[in-house]
């Protein structure tokens, strides 16, 4: 048989650099989905020497932006045409208020509405011959989030940047199950899986996400060292994207204390992701202000 193709997004840093060297010791053909052409090119080599052998391209996104999204897939098209794994990575977490080209609010252009449009421009290319699956990562931050359908833009909301960041999340992972539900009879599943904490470089260099005052960083210099290496949190994502038995519309993560680190395991859901009703009017949202339709006649 052929080798079975991935993409990656965010590939060449922390979670997606693990997750793409493990998928490579899989005997996977790697695509990396990245931004940064000098990064992605210098994770390429690392992953090459780490895995001799290795089949593994790199493709320029930017998921933020969607003309760039439909260029990824335009390449992809010519490049490679078959896919059986899509893992959406990519990600940014609480930064100030900032809008793409279209003028979304950057978190939720990043983190939902690039997958989004991403998942639509790539299904005609999965493979209808084996199953496949596309794997959402979330985070432990969503479970405090909310999801104003009509405010996706923060124009009516005082913006917060962790307050966006776990509001694109909520929105990610309802549309998780929203898809998995419209993939039904398909020889695709979509789930999701997240890292629970993690020690990678979109934190450590977030002054967002580090203490305020000297208490904090008493907690911090306490905490730090026993929060996972990437390779360690990458591997509940892992699990949803090669572990056998796992099933559509299912979310995994960290197995111990309050989902912070531990072996892969079922994982907790914000209830608000569950609500059917509002994740189809969630769909119809995305499809306007990406103006990418798809799997449109589910009912």
């Amino acid at each position: 048989m052929s080798r079975k193709t991935a993409v990656v997004t965010g590939a060449n840093a922390g979670l997606g650099f693990e997750i793409s060297k493990a998928l490579l010791q899989q005997d996977y053909r790697l695509v990396m989905a990245c931004r940064n052409a000098e990064k992605a090119a210098a994770a390429r080599s690392r992953l090459l020497a780490m895995v001799p052998g290795a089949d593994v391209s790199v493709l320029p996104l930017d998921v933020s932006e969607l003309v760039s999204v439909e260029n990824f897939a335009k390449l992809f098209a010519e490049q490679f045409g078959e896919l059986d794994l899509l893992i959406n990575n990519a990600g940014i977490v609480a930064i100030p208020l900032t809008h793409n080209e279209a003028g979304h609010e950057m978190q939720m252009a990043t983190n939902y509405l690039g997958n989004f449009a991403l998942v639509g421009r790539m299904l005609p290319f999965f493979s209808v011959e084996r199953p496949c699956r596309i794997v959402n990562v979330g985070s432990l931050a969503h479970r405090f989030g909310r999801l104003p359908l009509h405010d996706m833009n923060w124009e009516k909301d005082n913006y917060k940047p962790m307050a966006g960041y776990a509001r694109s999340k909520v929105a990610l992972l309802a549309f998780t199950l929203e898809l998995n539900r419209r993939l039904a009879g398909r020889n695709i599943i979509a789930l999701a899986a997240h890292p629970g904490f993690a020690a990678t470089e979109i934190t450590a260099g977030n002054p967002a996400m580090q203490p305020k005052n000297a208490f904090g960083r008493w907690i911090n210099s306490k905490v730090e060292p026993l929060i996972p290496t990437a390779a360690d949190a990458a591997r509940p994502i892992l699990h949803a994207a090669l572990a056998e038995g796992v099933h559509g519309g299912e979310y995994y993560g960290p197995g111990g204390l309050l989902e912070i680190a531990g072996f892969p395991a079922r994982a907790k859901l914000n209830r608000k992701t569950k609500d059917t009703e509002n994740a189809k009017r969630l769909w119809s949202i995305s499809q306007e202000m990406t103006g990418i339709s798809y799997l449109a006649d589910y009912l």
